[in-house]
């Protein structure tokens, strides 16, 4: 708050009133400039802080990319095979075996610091180009998001799928408390069941290579912007060779080419 007080004095020539009125808006201005400084100042500190926390989370994200990634590898690698046990099992006109569940674990990717900024107007702090190409960069951190919803959802219909070959039904309730995978018979799936297995492991896979193409391409654009670009044309194309780099060489190829910050 600014405080004007009155002259000691009435003013009484003309001189006297110019002097006190450009002493007030000079004081005026002193503090209306310093007070300006002291805002930029506040808000240049809250957009140093909020880059160096976008920075954390975009390193946070490309090892939780590469995390799904693997996850997901090894959920195609468990599917395909099981897929292919299944319609073996047909030709040969034998019960299908039931290979060993495993227990996968997928991460969200962060978006705490963005969704923050949004709330809080903050985001207003970056410039023009840097908002533009962070909201992109959320963009496909929300589809990376939005795979673990699906996977999680396609490993339940998976699991139901299997429930009817379930071996230990007497144990099955502990199990579904404890979270562990139940032991499965398959040769107790009728035809139908059979499919409708099939059906669910086919899907699963399915949701497992979309989430293998969105955690790239959360890895790429990650990476480009992480580097200091903020150009579409060249986020797009480190978007799209990371993925081909990936396909030629899996995950050792794309830290190769694309290596981790220090």
């Amino acid at each position: 708050m600014l405080d004007v007080h009155p002259a000691h004095h009435a003013a009484t020539t003309w001189r006297d009133f110019l002097i006190h009125i450009a002493t007030i808006v000079l004081g005026l201005l002193i503090a209306v400039c310093l007070e300006q400084t002291v805002e930029a100042i506040h808000h240049r500190h809250q957009l140093h802080h909020l880059e160096e926390d976008l920075h954390t989370e975009g390193i946070r994200n490309l090892h939780i990319a590469l995390d799904n990634i693997r996850a997901s590898e090894q959920r195609r690698q468990t599917d395909a095979q099981q897929y292919a046990e299944l319609i073996q099992a047909v030709r040969d006109h034998r019960a299908a075996a039931a290979l060993p569940t495993q227990s996968i674990i997928y991460s969200k990717p962060a978006y705490a610091v963005w969704t923050v900024a949004q709330q809080s107007g903050t985001l207003g702090l970056l410039s023009r180009e840097d908002a533009q190409c962070y909201a992109r960069l959320y963009g496909v951190v929300q589809y990376a998001v939005d795979q673990v919803k699906d996977i999680n959802s396609a490993n339940d219909r998976r699991t139901v799928a299997m429930l009817p070959g379930v071996t230990d039904l007497a144990g099955f309730p502990a199990l579904a408390q404890t979270g562990q995978p139940p032991r499965f018979d398959l040769s107790l799936l009728n035809p139908q069941d059979l499919r409708d297995a099939r059906n669910a492991i086919s899907a699963d896979l399915l949701t497992a290579r979309q989430s293998i193409k969105w955690n790239v391409y959360l890895y790429g654009i990650e990476w480009s912007v992480l580097r200091g670009s903020r150009s579409d044309e060249q986020n797009l194309h480190t978007i799209y060779d990371s993925m081909d780099v990936y396909l030629h060489g899996g995950i050792p190829a794309l830290l190769a080419k694309y290596p981790l910050p220090q």
